[in-house]
């Protein structure tokens, strides 16, 4: 078994990689097609929310102070599959760092709440993140006649595969 840091890493790295190639696979004009049952979000919004979070998370390493609810929303990363992909091996190239402390900063409703957490949490919610936020892009392929395009295992749970290989055995 790997150590932590390095599984961690090695999960993100199959994530965002399985993402980069989806997005190599497909035009602007499909990158940015409103998808009716996704109540028109786009796959870009979903790769921009996701890539934001990564960001939020990778900030956070030298603040100390991680609060998701700040997002710059950059609209680029929507709109563009190319700027995405660079952002996505962007975060790559500086995420494989050693854990550390951090606060989570959040609010629900009217509450602030202020939680201890740290890295390594943190990068294992973006890796739950990242794989729902495929899941619904998945849903947009589909709806396309585009997921023959998508790796099989593209929006799924690294448990979920477990478990279906097991089954398979039977």
């Amino acid at each position: 078994m790997h150590s932590n840091d390095t599984s961690i890493f090695l999960l993100l790295l199959d994530i965002l990689t399985e993402q980069q190639n989806a997005l190599r696979k497909i035009s602007q004009e499909i990158y940015t097609l409103a998808i009716p049952s996704l109540d028109g979000a786009t796959i870009g919004a979903h790769t921009r929310h996701s890539i934001e979070f990564l960001e939020i998370l990778l900030n956070s390493y030298s603040t100390k102070v991680i609060n998701y609810d700040e997002r710059k929303r950059k609209l680029e990363l929507e709109q563009n599959p190319e700027k995405a992909i660079e952002a996505i091996s962007k975060i790559i190239s500086k995420i494989n760092l050693p854990n550390k402390n951090l606060i989570l900063q959040q609010t629900i409703g009217e509450t602030h709440i202020e939680i201890p957490t740290n890295f390594y949490r943190e990068m294992v919610y973006n890796i739950e993140h990242c794989i729902h936020h495929q899941a619904l892009i998945k849903v947009a392929f589909n709806e396309i006649k585009m997921s023959h395009l998508l790796n099989k295992n593209f929006g799924i749970a690294p448990s979920t595969i477990q478990y279906r290989e097991t089954q398979n055995l039977n």
